[in-house]
């Protein structure tokens, strides 16, 4: 696919104006709201939404990393290995992330079949849900100050052209808000 993606607006240039990776932030934030939208669901023990928003998230997320494992990490490899960012460790984070989030649509699914204890059963998710966002914190900061400044070092202006307006249309909701042309 190709298109354009507009990142002057949002300050993700590196310098000299050129298209950074950088811009990949903007996915991570989309992701964050998705998830609250999720969780403000829960708060309000609506079940069934809470579950719809998080298997929207989760579809968002798995697409996010299906692009970044096997586009942007094999591309990322040409600098060698980094001190405190070898690719295992994103993809680790990765699988990580996702056993949590299997475990939140099976949590989700189980107190829609049987909502005892409704509320302690909530708090306990948010708290699980906590942990994860932990996580997702430390993962967005790695490839913020790691994966995205190296992928911009080992790749060409016209290469970041070619190669970020494909990560952004695997988000489809991102696509609808006008984040890639």
């Amino acid at each position: 696919m190709t298109g354009s993606v507009e990142v002057s607006s949002t300050g993700k240039e590196g310098e000299g104006g050129e298209l950074s990776f950088l811009a990949l932030i903007r996915i991570h934030e989309h992701l964050n709201q998705l998830f609250f939208s999720h969780q403000e669901a829960l708060l309000m023990f609506n079940l069934r939404i809470a579950c719809d928003r998080m298997l929207v998230f989760e579809k968002e997320l798995r697409s996010h990393m299906k692009v970044e494992e096997e586009l942007l990490l094999p591309i990322y490899q040409r600098a060698g290995r980094i001190l405190g960012g070898p690719v295992e460790f994103f993809t680790g984070e990765h699988k990580r992330m996702l056993e949590f989030v299997g475990r939140f649509c099976e949590k989700l699914r189980e107190l829609d079949r049987n909502p005892l204890d409704l509320k302690r059963e909530i708090i306990a998710l948010l708290d699980e849900e906590a942990t994860f966002k932990h996580l997702v914190m430390h993962h967005d900061e790695r490839e913020q100050s790691i994966l995205y400044p190296t992928l911009d070092r080992v790749t060409t202006d016209a290469e970041r052209h070619e190669i970020l307006p494909r990560c952004f249309p695997a988000n489809s909701s991102l696509r609808q808000m006008g984040y890639c042309g």
